[in-house]
């Protein structure tokens, strides 16, 4: 029936005829066109079944299988079918339209009036009777037809014959059943039994006489084992050899006790019953089947009662209490849970003992927790009993589930935890509260964050403690990075830890790397690696006691760069990273945008910036003849700037010594007839004197002073000069120029000075060949010609050093540099770049 309903056919006729057919069931099932006639057999139903529509296959497969079995089956089934239709339209529906062939239509209408009609009850127990018969339940099929009723049993034949062969087998079972009951032994009454099975497979009677014959004496001695979970039962039974079983159950104080069937669970000696009643005893068995019918007394369990009880019971325990949680089963009317002593008689029998009960409280249904408090440290017992509704109308206790549970010495509750910052960087911790025990410093990182204030935790619950956090010291703490969080205190004692009170805490990033470049314009541009997750930084400078200070954001660092506006004087820089919950520089208010928040403002990164130092150069040339053209022979460096080191007597006053006047110096002599600064005749003006560039020094001066920096050409007055050009004959003069004596030449140099700790050096690189028109780009792209360290360079205002004549060959360039850590600190001023190619 379900497959014809699923096809939306009437009856399953339909499914049978084609286009021009018609259906015959008068002597059979026939197919009729024309005037030729075709048998149904199964094979033809078979063929149906391929060529109709899906929908249609499973049941012409049916009924190839019915037809196979019995072959008048289908014409009484068809019969039913079309009876019922015409006798649920009430008379208003004829037999056209039905597919039917018009000679069986005449006989079915002369029969539907003297066939009973059946209401739905009726048609479904009709229906039944064949299944029933075939899976031996006669008194399933007894009670079928006494839905029918005697009057419908009657009128059909084939019914009258089933009720006739029903009442046979029936009264057979019955003298079966009186034999068992009146047997004087166990096996002779499983036998009489077993026979009543035979006749009749659902026998209520043999069956609960062999389920009572199979009881186990004990519990434990049971061969089928019944194992309550939630609201099913599961059962498991050895020697799963294959063979089809049938498990039902057995109830317990109903009136009239029956068998109810238990679906099987799909593994071999499994089966599970997922309807129980809660609140009844229950026995369950297990029969083995031969044909479906069974041939051997059943595997029994114990009684069970259908009351489950709580599960996942957790005891946990906190300071000076414990508390129970578990999942309780539903439609639970109460929940008792009671707590014991740890070792009373309660833990081994059952609850009638004396004094072992320390407390007992009923909870409601919907609770699923119970805190125990004011408890002593020690061994404790919970259990926990669920109470049902029973059919009768009592209550019914589940087995009780326990658990044990330890109360733990629990440390002293930190009362207050206060973070003080430092105004030099750092932050200080501090509290009251927890004596005795250890204060842990540590962060929640999790998504659920931190639990709330008092809660007990198992040390091993709890997250590392902050390796630079430290709690009550006299020192201020920093983390080695950048820290925004929450840090709360933690007191510990043994393997208990209480959740104390906490302090949300912004601690910026150090600043690393910081450096300082002179610019053009009196301005210096810093450079650092930017501090991790900073949003913005703060930089201050301090000149002369008056301070100044500049925010800039992480955009604006990368996009710009940071210069600040302090002009030629030295100053003392100081950076560092800033909070988001501080307030811009100068802005009213409090010190800090959320009050909430501790923010720890680091010690900045010191730069001490020297007064600005420039180092300018320029060449010092010669012509040689009045139609040659000019060469370089020497290189005149100036230093100028608050920065320089300065000496009592200035370069070019009374008594001070030129570089060439030191003692030990190879050239200690004047050029006789030449002064410093005077230009020699015909040469362009601002060349220097022929013969050898003046080098003048200074000596030492207190740091700070500036240096006078003489015009361009000129040396300065009662400078001894130092001449160290080469190549010049004694006594000859140049075309065009007055005689100028031979050049000193340097010989057995000293040794090169240590750096100086403020200048940096002076490197002059020569490049020649097929790229001479282009600049050096560093100090060593090309030959170095000159090299002044930085004690060279602050000995003297200007030092003038002749060029060495051999390397240089047109065409070349030439280039200065300053190299050293105090270069950048230093401005290097470059001549017009056409006076640095020579062609």
């Amino acid at each position: 029936m379900d497959h014809q309903r699923a096809a939306g056919l009437r009856h399953f006729g339909e499914a049978l005829v084609g286009n021009g057919e018609t259906l015959s069931f008068v002597d059979g099932l026939f197919l009729c066109a024309g005037n030729r006639r075709h048998h149904i057999g199964a094979a033809r139903l078979r063929g149906l079944a391929d060529a109709r529509p899906p929908s249609q296959g499973p049941l012409l497969r049916l009924l190839a299988d019915v037809q196979t079995r019995d072959a008048a089956l289908l014409r009484r089934v068809l019969l039913h079918q079309l009876i019922a239709l015409l006798q649920e339209s009430g008379g208003r529906r004829t037999v056209s339209g039905l597919g039917l062939d018009p000679a069986d239509e005449a006989v079915l209408v002369q029969a539907v009036p003297t066939v009973p009609v059946l209401d739905a009850r009726q048609r479904k127990a009709a229906e039944s009777l064949g299944g029933l018969w075939q899976q031996r339940r006669l008194r399933a099929v007894a009670r079928a037809l006494d839905t029918l009723g005697p009057a419908v049993v009657r009128v059909d034949p084939a019914l009258a014959h089933l009720a006739a062969r029903l009442a046979r087998r029936l009264g057979r079972c019955d003298r079966s059943l009186a034999a068992a009951r009146a047997g004087r032994d166990a096996e002779t009454a499983r036998t009489h039994y077993l026979d009543a099975l035979g006749l009749a497979a659902d026998d209520d009677t043999a069956t609960r006489g062999l389920i009572m014959l199979g009881r186990p004496r004990r519990h434990e001695d049971a061969p089928l084992a019944a194992r309550l979970s939630g609201d099913r039962v599961l059962l498991s039974w050895p020697g799963a050899d294959g063979r089809c079983w049938r498990a039902i159950r057995l109830t317990r104080g109903a009136d009239r006790s029956a068998v109810v069937p238990v679906a099987a669970s799909g593994q071999p000696g499994t089966a599970v019953d997922h309807h129980p009643r809660r609140g009844t005893l229950v026995r369950y068995a297990v029969f083995p089947l031969r044909d479906g019918v069974p041939d051997a007394p059943p595997l029994v369990s114990g009684p069970l009662l259908i009351a489950p009880g709580v599960e996942d019971l957790t005891v946990t325990d906190g300071p000076a209490r414990l508390t129970a949680r578990w999942t309780r089963p539903p439609r639970t009317a109460r929940v008792t849970v009671t707590l014991h002593a740890a070792g009373s008689s309660e833990a081994d029998a059952d609850i009638a003992s004396a004094g072992s009960v320390l407390a007992c409280h009923d909870v409601g249904a919907d609770v699923d927790t119970y805190t125990f408090t004011g408890l002593r440290p020690g061994s404790y017992l919970v259990r926990v009993v669920c109470h049902h509704p029973s059919p009768e109308g009592r209550e019914v206790e589940s087995e009780a589930v326990r658990a044990s549970g330890v109360v733990h010495a629990w440390p002293e509750a930190l009362t207050s935890l206060t973070a003080e910052p430092d105004p030099g960087g750092g932050v200080r911790f501090a509290g009251q509260g927890a004596a005795g025990a250890e204060v842990r410093l540590v962060a929640w990182t999790g998504p659920g964050g931190a639990p709330p204030e008092g809660t007990g935790l198992r040390t091993d619950a709890l997250p590392g403690a902050l390796p630079w956090a430290a709690y009550g010291t006299s020192h201020p703490v920093e983390p080695p990075s950048a820290f925004a969080g929450l840090v709360v205190a933690v007191a510990v004692l043994g393997e208990r830890a209480l959740v104390g009170p906490a302090v949300r805490v912004d601690v910026p990033a150090p600043v690393t790397g910081l450096q300082a470049l002179r610019e053009t314009g009196g301005h210096v541009r810093l450079t650092f690696d930017w501090p991790a997750d900073a949003g913005s930084v703060e930089a201050e400078w301090e000149q002369r006691g008056a301070r100044d200070r500049v925010r800039v954001s992480r955009s604006g660092f990368f996009r710009e760069g940071l210069r600040l506006p302090i002009g030629p004087a030295g100053a003392r820089i100081s950076v560092r990273a800033t909070s988001r919950h501080e307030p811009l520089a100068g802005s009213p208010g409090t010190d800090v945008v959320d009050r909430t928040v501790v923010v720890v403002r680091r010690a900045p990164a010191v730069l001490d910036l020297p007064g600005e130092v420039v180092v300018s150069y320029r060449l010092v040339t010669r012509r040689r003849g009045l139609t040659r053209r000019a060469t370089p022979e020497a290189i005149e460096v100036t230093v100028t700037g608050a920065g320089v080191d300065d000496h009592p007597a200035e370069a070019g006053l009374p008594g001070a010594p030129n570089r060439a006047d030191l003692p030990g110096h190879p050239s200690s002599a004047r050029l006789p007839g030449s002064r410093s600064g005077a230009g020699l005749p015909g040469s362009p003006a601002g060349t220097d004197l022929p013969g050898s560039p003046a080098r003048t020094g200074l000596p030492h001066a207190p740091t700070g002073a500036g240096l006078p920096v003489a015009p361009t050409g000129a040396a300065l007055p009662s400078s001894p000069a130092r001449t160290d050009l080469p190549h010049a004959p004694t006594g000859a003069a140049l075309p065009g120029s007055s005689p100028s004596p031979a050049p000193v030449t340097a010989v057995d140099a000293p040794p090169r000075p240590a750096p100086h700790p403020s200048l940096p050096d002076f490197v002059l690189v020569s490049r020649a060949g097929d790229a001479a028109t282009a600049r050096p780009r560093h100090q060593e792209d090309g030959d170095v010609l000159v090299r002044l360290t930085g004690a060279e360079l602050a000995a003297s205002a200007r030092t003038t050093l002749a060029l060495p004549a051999g390397p240089l060959r047109p065409p070349y360039a030439l280039r200065a540099f300053l190299a050293g850590e105090h270069a950048g600190s230093v401005r290097l001023e470059e001549p017009a770049l056409s006076t640095l190619v020579v062609r």
